[in-house]
Order: C-alpha cells, then sequence, then structure tokens
C-alpha cells in the first residue's frame, strides 16, 4: 500500500487518470484486505478509521478530476497516516513473533522431567532452546489440563523456577513409550500434539525386525529367552561362557557372567564373583533370575577387552537433526574395570576420545576402524527408522569388536545416556522439535498405529447401535474373561437395575482404545445385547489380570476409573501373606508354622519336626500342586496329590521335591488335621465384601469337604460344599458348633482389618480358608483377595458388589 501510495503520487503529477484510478483501486482493495483481516483486533483500530475517512476523501476529488486537492491528502493525511498504522503493526508483529515462538513441552508421564533428569540435560535444555529462539517448558500428566488446553508448567525466568500456565506445547519431547506403557493422558496428549519418542519395544523386538528384515542380522550375538533354568543349563551346554541380563534392563543393572566349569558354576555380578555346585546354581537361578518381575535373556560371552585387559564396548550416539537428517552426535568407547565383565559408564566404567582410543587399540588401523564404525551405525540407524516407520528420534548402539576384528552389536536403546555430552545432544534435541513442529509432523510407527487385533473391536467400522443412557446414573463396567459369563454377571444386571443405575459386562477385547469406546453387553429381555458405550464410571472387577503379561495395557487404559479390586495378578503370594499376617501379634498364633523352602532337606527337617506336612506353591489356587507328606513307621513316606498316593523311599523322595522346587517358588507348612466324621479333609471358607457403604459384611460362610486323602478339591473335581450350621452339628456338639462360629467370625473380622491396614492396595472382597485341630482351635490356611470361588451364592455376592461399585463411582465423583 505504501508502494502503491508512491506511485499515486507520480501518476496524480502527471494527470494520468487512467494509471490514478487503476492504483487508487488496489490502495483501496489492499486496504480492505487488511482491515478485515484485523476486524477482531484493537491495534490501531483509530488509525484504521482515519485512514479509511482519508481514502473517501481522495476518491471523492479524484472523480472530480481535483488533481491538486488529491495530491494534497496523499501527500499531506494519507502516507503519514499509513507509516503510522505500518509502524503500529511491525511493533504488534514483533511483540507477537516473540510471544509466539516455538514452545516446547519436556514431558514424562508419571513425574516432572525436573525430578528425574540431570542438572546437566535440563541447563543444556534451556540454553540450546534459547539459542533456537524457542521456550521449552517442563512438565508431567498431572499438569494437563484438557478442559482449557493448559498445561502448569516448570518454567526457567529470570534466573529462577516458576510454575505458569501456558498453552499446550507446539511439540513435545519425552522418553520414548511403546504405546501399551503410555498412560491414558499421553495417548491424549499424542492425539492433539506432535511426539518426538516412540519405542522400540524392549530389546527382543529389534534383532526379531533384523532377522525378518534379513539385513544387519549377522551382527546380532546368539542368545535365547531365559524363560526356564533348561534353557540356561542348555545355553551353558553349548557355550560354556554366557551372560544373564534382563530383557527390559538399563545402566547395566543385574547383568550376570556365568561360566560352566565341569559341575560347577562361577557366577560374576559386576565385580563380586562366586561359585557354584549345580545345586546351589539351581537355588540363584530361580532367587535372582526366575523370581524377579523382568524376564532375561542368556547371550553368548562376547570377550571383547583393550590390551590392558579391560572390558569395552563402542557406544554410538545417534539423533535426527534440525532438518530431520540423522547424525552421529556421540561415538566413544564404554571402557570397564579388570575385576568387571561390564563397561557401562553408569555402572563405575571409563571413557575415552574414541579416534585416541582407536589408535591406540589398532595403530594404524583405528583411523579405518573409526571409518568403518561411523558408516555402520548410521547404516544400521536408517534401516531400524526405516522398519519403525520413519518415526525414531535417537538411538544408542552398543557395537563390539572381537578378537578377530569382527563387529557386533549387543543391542540398541531408545533414550541412550550422555552423561558426558548432554550440550550436544541438546542441539539436536531441540533442532529436531523444531523440525517436527514446523512440519506438524504426527509421526507414528507400528507400536502408535490403531490396532485391534484378530475379533478386537473397532467403533468406526462397528454397525452396532449406541447405547442411550439417561445422564445422572452409574455406569457400572463388568471386565470379564469370555469363560466367566455366567450367573454372576446376570445377577449383577438385576441388581444394577434394581438399583436404578446401568449395567454392562466386557471383555478385553472389547475396548476400542482409540475412540474410547467399548462393546458393552447388557441384558435385555433374558439375553446379553452388544451396544457402543462410553467408559464406565467404575469397574467391577472379575477379569483380575492387573500386572499379569498381556494386560497392562488394559489396566493403563482405564486407571482413571475406580476399580473394585486393585490387586496384581490372579493370585498373590502366600508367602507374602503369612509373613505379613505373622507380623501382626494378634494373629499370630492362628498361622500354621511355615517356611519358605530352597532345599529339599528343608522339608526333610519339617517332616521330622512335625510327622505330618503340606508342600504347596508360593501361588496358585484350586489345590493345584499342594502335596501331603507323611514319614510312615517303617522310614518310607508316604506321599499324596491330588488323587494320586503312595509309598515311596527317601531317595525317591530327595529326587522328586529336588526336581519339584526346581520349577518354582514351595512352601512347607505343617499339616492340621482337619477332618469330618466320616474321616475327609475339610476347611472353612469365609467370604467377605464391602457393601454400598464400604463397610466389611459377610456373604457366606461354608465348609469345604474333599474327596482326597488331604485336600479340599473344587466341586467340579468332585468336592462339596454344605451349611455350617448344619455340618459341624453333625460333627460337633451344638454348644461347640456355635462358639466356633462366633470364633471363626471373630478371627475372619480380625484377619481383615489388618490385612487391609497393611496393604497399599484397595480390594472390596476377600476369601478366608479356616482350618480346626483336634482341639477345636482355629488356623488361618490361605487369604485370597482376587478371585473367591462362588457357587450356587451368586445374588448374595451381587447384593453386595454393586451397591459398592455405585457407592465407589458417586465417592469418586464428588472427589
Amino acid at each position: 500500500m505504501l508502494e502503491a501510495v508512491e506511485h499515486l503520487t507520480t501518476v496524480i503529477k502527471k494527470k494520468e487518470m487512467n494509471d490514478a484510478i487503476f492504483t487508487m483501486s488496489s490502495i483501496v482493495d489492499g486496504f480492505s484486505s487488511i482491515n478485515r483481516a484485523l476486524s477482531q483486533e484493537e491495534i490501531g483500530k483509530e488509525e484504521r478509521d482515519k485512514i479509511e475517512n482519508s481514502l473517501f476523501l481522495v476518491v471523492k476529488e479524484l472523480e472530480q478530476m481535483k488533481f491538486v486537492k488529491v495530491s494534497e491528502i496523499v501527500q499531506f493525511t494519507l502516507k503519514p497516516q499509513l507509516k503510522r498504522w505500518n509502524d503500529l503493526l511491525n511493533a504488534s508483529i514483533n511483540t507477537a513473533e516473540d510471544s509466539e515462538r516455538i514452545l516446547i513441552g519436556v514431558y514424562l508421564c508419571h513425574k516432572n522431567p525436573r525430578e528425574v533428569y540431570p542438572d546437566d540435560r535440563i541447563l543444556a535444555l534451556l540454553e540450546e532452546g534459547e539459542k533456537q529462539g524457542t521456550k521449552v517448558i517442563f512438565f508431567s500428566s498431572k499438569d494437563v489440563d484438557f478442559e482449557k488446553n493448559e498445561i502448569l508448567a516448570d518454567v526457567y525466568k529470570n534466573g529462577e523456577w516458576i510454575k505458569e500456565i501456558n498453552p499446550f506445547p507446539d511439540v513435545i519431547n519425552n522418553l520414548p513409550k511403546v504405546k501399551s506403557q503410555q498412560s491414558y493422558t499421553e495417548r491424549k496428549l499424542r492425539r492433539q500434539i506432535p511426539f518426538t519418542g516412540f519405542g522400540l519395544d524392549g530389546k527382543l523386538t529389534l534383532p526379531k525386525k533384523l532377522i525378518e528384515s534379513r539385513k544387519f542380522h549377522d551382527l546380532i550375538i546368539p542368545f535365547r529367552i531365559a524363560d526356564k533354568e533348561e534353557v540356561v543349563h542348555q545355553f551353558l551346554q553349548e557355550h560354556h561362557k554366557a551372560v544373564l541380563k534382563p530383557i527390559r534392563g538399563r545402566q547395566g543393572k543385574n547383568i550376570y557372567f556365568v561360566e560352566k566349569k565341569e559341575n560347577n558354576y562361577v557366577v560374576l555380578d559386576h565385580k563380586k564373583k562366586r561359585s557354584f555346585s549345580i545345586q546351589d546354581f539351581s537355588v540363584w537361578l530361580q532367587n535372582h533370575i526366575f523370581e524377579k518381575d523382568n524376564l532375561y535373556m542368556v547371550q553368548h560371552f562376547l570377550k571383547t577387552s583393550t590390551i590392558h585387559g579391560e572390558p569395552y564396548d563402542i557406544r554410538a550416539h545417534v539423533q535426527k537433526n534440525r532438518y530431520g537428517q540423522w547424525q552421529i552426535t556421540k561415538m566413544y568407547p564404554r571402557i570397564g574395570n579388570k575385576k568387571s565383565i561390564l563397561s557401562n559408564i553408569s555402572r563405575g566404567g571409563r571413557t575415552e576420545e574414541i579416534g585416541k582410543f582407536l589408535q591406540d587399540e589398532f595403530g594404524s588401523k583405528g583411523v579405518k576402524i573409526e571409518q568403518e564404525l561411523q558408516e555402520l551405525s548410521l547404516d544400521i540407524t536408517k534401516h531400524l527408522d526405516k522398519l519403525y516407520g520413519s518415526a525414531l528420534e535417537e538411538l544408542g548402539l552398543d557395537l563390539a569388536i572381537d578378537d578377530k576384528g569382527e563387529y557386533w552389536m549387543y543391542e540398541a536403546n531408545a533414550g541412550p545416556q550422555s552423561t558426558y555430552h548432554e550440550r550436544e545432544r541438546a542441539k539436536n534435541t531441540i533442532g529436531y522439535a523444531i523440525y517436527i513442529a514446523e512440519n506438524g509432523l504426527f509421526l507414528s510407527n507400528q507400536f502408535e498405529r490403531k490396532t485391534t487385533g484378530k475379533g478386537g473391536f473397532n467403533a468406526l467400522t462397528t454397525s452396532l447401535p449406541f447405547a442411550e443412557l439417561e445422564g445422572g446414573l452409574v455406569k457400572i463396567g463388568m471386565l470379564v474373561s469370555p469363560k466367566e459369563i455366567n450367573k454372576l454377571t446376570e445377577a449383577c444386571a438385576y441388581v444394577a437395575k434394581y438399583e436404578g443405575h446401568y449395567f454392562y459386562y466386557f471383555t478385553a477385547r472389547d475396548i476400542d482404545y482409540d475412540e474410547r469406546l467399548i462393546r458393552g453387553y447388557f441384558y435385555e429381555n433374558n439375553e446379553w445385547v452388544p451396544k457402543v458405550v462410553e467408559y464406565p464410571d467404575v469397574i467391577y472387577d472379575r477379569l483380575r489380570a492387573r500386572g499379569l503379561k498381556g494386560y497392562n495395557r488394559i489396566y493403563e487404559e482405564l486407571e482413571e476409573i475406580p476399580f473394585t479390586n486393585e490387586f496384581f495378578g490372579n493370585s498373590i503370594s502366600k508367602l507374602e501373606v503369612y509373613d505379613k499376617l505373622s507380623a501382626i501379634q494378634s494373629l499370630a498364633e492362628y498361622i500354621i508354622p511355615y517356611k519358605r523352602v530352597n532345599r529339599a532337606k528343608e522339608v526333610f527337617q519339617y517332616i521330622e519336626k512335625y510327622q505330618k506336612i503340606i508342600l504347596k506353591p508360593s501361588i496358585g489356587s484350586f489345590a493345584k500342586g499342594v502335596h501331603f507328606i507323611e514319614k510312615s513307621k517303617d522310614g518310607s513316606y508316604f506321599l499324596a496329590e491330588k488323587d494320586r498316593e503312595e509309598a515311596i523311599n527317601e531317595f525317591s523322595l530327595a529326587d522328586y521335591l529336588h526336581k519339584l522346587i526346581k520349577k518354582q517358588t514351595f512352601i512347607v507348612q505343617k499339616y492340621i488335621n482337619t477332618r469330618t466324621l466320616d474321616g475327609n479333609p475339610f476347611d472353612i471358607r469365609v467370604h467377605m465384601m464391602k457393601n454400598g457403604e464400604g463397610e466389611w459384611s459377610f456373604v457366606k460362610i461354608y465348609p469345604r469337604i474333599g474327596v482326597n486323602y488331604a485336600t479340599i478339591s473344587i466341586t467340579r473335581a468332585g468336592g462339596y460344599i454344605g451349611d455350617i450350621s448344619g455340618f459341624l452339628e453333625r460333627n460337633y456338639s451344638k454348644a461347640i458348633s456355635r462358639q466356633l462360629i462366633e470364633n471363626i467370625k471373630s478371627l475372619s473380622w480380625n484377619t481383615v482389618k489388618n490385612f487391609e491396614e497393611s496393604s497399599n492396595e484397595n480390594f472390596s472382597e476377600i476369601g478366608l480358608d479356616i482350618a480346626i485341630d483336634k482341639d477345636n482351635s482355629l488356623f488361618l490356611i490361605e487369604v485370597n483377595v482376587n478371585k473367591p470361588g462362588i457357587v450356587n451364592y451368586e445374588f448374595e455376592v451381587a447384593q453386595y458388589a454393586i451397591p459398592y461399585a455405585i457407592g465407589l463411582a458417586q465417592h469418586h465423583t464428588d472427589d
């Protein structure tokens, strides 16, 4: 417009009417466009009104061909007005540009990165963000407000940290996580904001992908999954030396070097060296490898040591830069102690400059080796990035050179450490975040894309109707396994309807995680009708698979919804329960003497002490794996398991116990002889639940009678249950029966109260198994908080479960 006004001044002086009209039309069009764009802004509004008035006067005088008057208005009024307006707009644009710098959010799910990241990393990100003209903020899931699209973030201003409300960032830098490990907040953020990091899904996925792609697979060091003890023994038989390391391990933690020397095993943990017999090695494996939550791999031991005998590997840290291109940020050796098997810096190793190190180790070949390692690192990285949908941001490749000069790859990490090169890393971290933000790249890989799986629910393609539910009523969702759609499910539907709220059941395959919708089954006209429904307000969890492999995604997705049970797994450790209850003074006398078994001789010690014992798995139910053992007068042993009964000599029993204990953790207990007058074993099951007020109540107390020699059988295996009063009166006097019932209730109340106080997880249902010895004393056999069996009293259970779920949902809403 300013240029057009200058041109208008020239043509007016020449009295070129046609050019003057054309130029004036352009000026008016330009003003109209800008004025329209700024119609909602107050910036320069007064100046715009004056310009509009001046333009009107120019057009009016031009129509009358008063060139002198037109020139006067343009020169002394319109041109100065446009210049002042231009200055105002420039000032406001510069201010806006300053406030609208690319906003980079540094994010962790459960904790603010400032609490987790090293100070050097945070400082480097701040300095590099300022240098590249961005604003960097730090936040976690709890800081996110989806209703306002705002974040209460930690921001560094004027030399101090402050809490500041910011709009959603333009891009989020995060530690890589696969979708199954992401919280609901993170998944929701990913739908609205581009993220830079995507996970590799563990150490196993990468070699599998390389093998399938038939490229670089020859670099992978041979390994097997150590899912059972026989795998470790077989691998050591073939290779003699091996490394045991966790699949999801980091920073060299819990890594063991194992060497087989004839019938002995040498285990080296970092610097600590121990020697074991085959029996002791089996115990060590059970305690250190198979008792841990993390799955282990056993890998061929590759000898890579310096000329001074120190273990080492080569770490190549590669990142995408400001232009989305891969580059090597840092390549360096990680050198360990001579007495250690580890070269990891976080475990006390050291590093050197790569060029000097390779020249010291390989002489004149060092320069060529460095170049080959750099090329190999970039080639591997680009290939992996292609396999992962071009969505990777950075990798840490751990490479090795064996004594023959061959190159190997231990593993690739998606979030490598950068203790000594935070500034170099930050330059690419900030640069790549800017690249993602400027290009609006919502990247994805196979771990992010929507996958319903075979038989999984997809709300976008279903033809099912949407459930029409009234507002204000509680939606109770019952999470079940497909095998558990039974009388309890129907009873819950009836009770929920009576209470005036909605009930539906769903399975793990009925969840559409992306759309946050469920294929729920509603009980209508005596049949289950599937409908599309929103997530429930409360979940009655009968699946009880929290923490079990393959179910993490379900519980992560639904974590913001209250659950009636928060215990992990289908069964809790009996050993953990016994230890917890034994520590409570008022309960100690009711705990049957027990001991964790590591060796067969510990079982024999218990037999010598008590004559009759029970040997059972630490984790399990339905009397699976429960053994009764009694020493006979002739020195032999009587062994009973379910319907199997046999006499066995000491040598055979020792061999049997040794093989049994190798497979899993067992507990040995004194046997409490609880039998009916007919000689059948029995126990008393006490089923307690919380009611609508959240108070514990007795749902059912009943005897369970077995048909085998010493264990209680479930009903489908021939066992049976009865009425508690009639059963006790048939086997005891009326007076003793009444006293026993009082004692059973008292013990149950005391156990539940103390167990709940000592537990970190919430639960609303518990099954207690109680034994009665020959002196009518009570003993606690087991505590079941996950899935107490229900036989022929499903409606009574529903009458407690549904009101409790309703109360839980309403209390959660109030909070």
